[in-house]
């Protein structure tokens, strides 16, 4: 996967008190919704450059998704990194609020949902307990692209074979893959892409046994197009056993240089941090300019 260099509005006061408060959040608190108008409203970063024009929340069951107050999962032992993500969105194949203690292998919940055609093409298999949010809308001038963050969450990892799916697509094309280019799934052939929390370990405080980093990703979208199409999901596969879930946060218009997909997030530039470069440097030449003319 090639590497991406995204650059998005971002706030520089908004951006400062999200971090503050996911430094004294508790581990992650999910409040269950389907209401999409409450769901976009809490994905969407402020001053996104994002438009949208209709929206859609696909899921047969009201504990299937909602808001998280920002996650904040630090390891009770070790060297695994500590997990901080934004408030925003949790969706699931089962129940968002799956709880905070890792005392079973194979959590699962049963929604009713049915399939999503686009999950069950990129899994290759059926796909049941399907959860999706899906958007048109425009960008502003100079975007190309939709940036957001997420962490991924799974009961399959590391026994299962049969894995969950998460996509994310843009005007039709996935997007959510690891830098190695699996899927956003178990992946038992590439258990790298995965921390272990052991069930009875008290490693993080969380039920699911399998945890991504945190990703950020970045999706191109159709430039012949001027509505576009945002279908973000995540499913079972085959069967409705072993529950998955994906927290997400800073959905946002981005520029990106690059294929898009999914980078380290501390490599994609800070666009505060270019911003306030760039009218420094311009207050500078203006200073020069001011001091000739004189």
């Amino acid at each position: 996967m090639r590497q991406l260099i995204s650059t998005y509005i971002r706030p520089v006061i908004a951006g400062a008190a999200l971090v503050a408060g996911s430094a004294i959040a508790a581990p992650v608190v999910v409040t269950n919704s389907n209401d999409v108008a409450v769901l976009t409203n809490a994905l969407l970063q402020p001053g996104s450059g994002i438009t949208v024009v209709t929206s859609n929340l696909i899921s047969g069951n009201a504990a299937q998704q909602g808001t998280h107050t920002g996650l904040n999962l630090a390891p009770s032992s070790g060297s695994t990194p500590t997990l901080t993500l934004s408030s925003g969105v949790a969706l699931s194949s089962g129940r968002a609020d799956i709880g905070a203690v890792n005392n079973s292998n194979n959590t699962s919940f049963d929604t009713g949902s049915g399939g999503f055609a686009p999950l069950t093409t990129l899994a290759g298999t059926t796909t049941r307990n399907a959860n999706v949010l899906e958007y048109t809308f425009t960008l502003a001038a100079g975007l190309n692209s939709i940036a957001l963050d997420f962490v991924f969450m799974t009961e399959e990892f590391p026994t299962q074979s049969v894995t969950d799916i998460f996509g994310v697509f843009v005007d039709g094309v996935n997007f959510a893959k690891f830098a190695s280019g699996d899927l956003i799934s178990n992946t038992p052939g590439n258990p790298t892409n995965f921390i272990l929390n052991a069930v009875g370990s008290g490693l993080y405080e969380t039920q699911y046994n399998g945890l991504s980093r945190v990703l950020s990703l970045a999706g191109l979208v159709d430039s012949s197009l001027t509505t576009h199409t945002l279908q973000i999901g995540i499913a079972d596969t085959s069967d409705t056993i072993f529950d998955s879930g994906v927290f997400l946060a800073n959905l946002r218009g981005a520029n990106t240089t690059g294929g898009g997909g999914i980078g380290d997030p501390t490599s994609v530039p800070e666009p505060t941090s270019l911003a306030l470069m760039g009218a420094a440097l311009a207050g500078l030449l203006m200073s020069r300019r001011r001091r000739q003319i004189l």
